[in-house]
């Protein structure tokens, strides 16, 4: 790990400087300037006013509604929270005038909103192209205002993260009636041409809109981490109780999980969970070294739930034939069906190999009918790397994977010198995006919102954590 951090270190840009040159800049100095002029003119009326006085408070409830919404409400309500939470730190910027403190992980950020700008500026259909501009300007804004507020409100932090695991929790009551119950799945939800009725799995979907078992499984991928750390942190605090339901909560959303059928999200935890147990013993070694009993009892109840796992692969017929199919390619429908959208997707990219096609979906579809193979339409590339490419250029995922270096590696650094429960933090958000990047090599529900704005957010935490202080004598 420590190899890792040194390899990116030549491209981790310092915080003061960077800070130095947006404030110093034309756009940072007229934004100050205006700023100031603001705050001048409405000091007596926000000095008096209740709602301006609570207005972290105010946003710190919104941003709760958000993400109890998330499973619930449908995207035209989810971006319109997000919209008012951009309002709110914009008012309170311009009421409580600082200014601009970025993080090191802002500036590839604020580049990939550059990127995608030029190739919405030079799309041959640029109205589409706006509209879905506009919808990554809505998700990246959430991240600047997710940031802006837990740097100002740090105590925040860990109620946001818990905000996350018991939105799950609800959402996995609902979930659990339909396990026990059965839903009406639809045919296109899994090949059973070629398949024994014993072998077709009753694919459960929650209730995020649109009802799809893929786009629930990308969520329970993104906030069962949230949960097994709510886990960890309340056996920290020696609340057993809560650990105890907490850790029943996350066998649940596991259970769910595979219970989705989702190939994508069985790939991502895969790869989640071994990132989430190997940082998460390194991490908390020293903990493990006073405890030597309790780290026996934990290896030993991983690997008994592996096996419970294994066994109940092996004799449910209908899990057994969806993991097969992950590696028969063109055996299976769907996977042919995606290797198709592959072919066509790498041909839009060649052919737009520098600035792309343009932002958002529905330039894709319009685009894609030009090159897509007869009777396989989609929606998008299957691939959000791909997707990227296609929409924005080579430089897109370029610049996404120095995000993403950058975060993984400031990440992993700071871990190690964190009080324990910020230690929880990082461990949760890292391995959220970790398995969330996993999923989408083969699918692109992370660009629906209710996916877009959880990632934004533990790219916020992720920022603030790595740059606050938060008491390194406990190690």
């Amino acid at each position: 790990m420590s190899l890792f951090v040194r390899m990116v270190k030549k491209f981790n840009p310092d915080e003061s400087s960077l800070n130095d040159l947006v404030n110093h800049s034309f756009l940072g100095g007229f934004y100050n300037l205006f700023c100031r002029y603001i705050s001048a003119i409405t000091g007596k009326i926000s000095e008096n006013s209740l709602v301006l006085n609570n207005i972290d408070n105010i946003y710190f409830v919104f941003l709760g509604i958000l993400i109890f919404a998330i499973p619930f409400a449908k995207t035209a309500v989810l971006g319109g929270l997000a919209f008012v939470l951009i309002l709110i730190s914009i008012i309170n910027s311009l009421l409580n005038h600082k200014k601009f403190e970025f993080s090191a992980l802002h500036l590839p950020v604020f580049i990939y909103l550059a990127i995608l700008l030029i190739s919405v500026g030079f799309s041959s259909l640029l109205l589409p192209s706006l509209k879905g501009f506009m919808k990554m300007i809505i998700y990246i804004g959430a991240f600047f205002s997710f940031f802006a507020f837990l740097k100002k409100n740090p105590s925040k932090i860990i109620p946001t993260v818990v905000m996350i695991a018991l939105s799950c929790c609800l959402e996995l009551l609902f979930v659990l009636k339909q396990m026990i119950f059965g839903v009406e799945s639809l045919a296109s939800w899994q090949d059973i041409s070629r398949i024994n009725p014993n072998q077709t799995l009753n694919r459960i979907f929650g209730t995020i809109k649109p009802h799809n078992p893929n786009l629930l499984g990308a969520y329970l991928l993104a906030c069962s981490p949230a949960i097994l750390g709510m886990a960890i942190y309340a056996f920290l605090k020696n609340k057993i109780k809560i650990a105890v339901v907490a850790s029943g909560f996350a066998i649940l959303s596991l259970i769910a999980l595979i219970q989705t059928g989702c190939r994508g999200a069985y790939i991502g935890l895969f790869f989640g969970i071994i990132f989430f147990v190997l940082l998460g013993f390194n991490a908390f070694k020293g903990f493990f070294a006073q405890k030597k009993d309790f780290k026996k009892i934990l290896i030993y109840t991983i690997l008994g739930l592996l096996l419970i796992g294994i066994l109940a692969i092996i004799f449910s017929p209908s899990i057994m034939h969806r993991l097969e199919s992950i590696f028969t390619l063109r055996g299976d429908s769907s996977n042919s069906y995606r290797m198709n959208v592959y072919i066509s997707s790498l041909k839009m990219f060649l052919d737009n190999f520098w600035i792309g096609i343009g932002t958002g979906n529905t330039t894709y579809r319009l685009i894609y009918g030009l090159y897509m193979i007869t009777g396989f339409d989609a929606l998008g590339a299957y691939n959000i790397y791909l997707e990227m490419a296609v929409e924005s250029g080579i430089f897109a995922p370029l610049t996404f994977f120095w995000m993403m270096i950058l975060t993984f590696a400031q990440g992993i650094k700071k871990l190690f010198v964190l009080q324990a429960e910020y230690k929880v933090v990082i461990l949760i958000a890292l391995s959220a995006i970790f398995a969330m990047l996993f999923h989408g090599i083969f699918d692109t529900v992370w660009y629906r919102p209710q996916l877009q704005l959880l990632f934004w957010l533990y790219m916020a935490i992720l920022a603030v954590v790595i740059m606050k202080d938060f008491a390194y004598a406990q190690k």
